[in-house]
């Protein structure tokens, strides 16, 4: 099974998501962290998980803004096609505010160690947890294997 999901731009350039790959080093890391032994894996080069629930909570804490064309769209639960611009854009802008998160963090805390996927594991479960608060902000829909 591929781990990664490609979208090809119209522009030809390949963009690769490796979300599984990911949440595997990841679990890894959390059985490692939990015996005691995450520092033998460094994972300041892991950035979150390019899903569909943490771009609904960025949205909801304010990190992430959706035009009004792409919120309708959403609203109105248009499937987007895998590879589809929005849906590229969607994750990678998820991505990035989790790195500017995780930057920000490094500022106001000196000694802040966090990662992107730690972020990741907070903002998961935060966007179950508060779902009825975020109904109104709606999930993107990407049928595909990959996820």
């Amino acid at each position: 099974m591929r781990l990664e999901k490609q979208f090809t731009q119209c522009d030809g350039k390949r963009i690769s998501l490796y979300k599984r790959a990911q949440i595997l080093v990841a679990d890894f890391w959390g059985i490692m962290e939990a015996r005691g032994q995450g520092d033998i894996i460094n994972m300041d080069w892991l950035t979150m998980f390019a899903d569909y629930r943490v771009p609904q909570a960025l949205v909801h804490l304010g990190a992430l803004r959706y035009s009004e064309t792409l919120m309708e769209a959403l609203k109105k639960g248009e499937l987007l096609c895998s590879g589809d611009r929005r849906e590229v854009e969607i994750r990678g802008c998820s991505v990035w505010s989790v790195e500017l998160i995780k930057q920000r963090l490094y500022k106001l805390y000196e000694t802040c160690s966090v990662t992107s996927a730690v972020i990741d594991f907070y903002l998961w479960p935060y966007a179950k947890l508060h779902h009825k608060e975020m109904a109104h902000i709606p999930i993107h829909h990407t049928r595909c294997v990959y996820y």
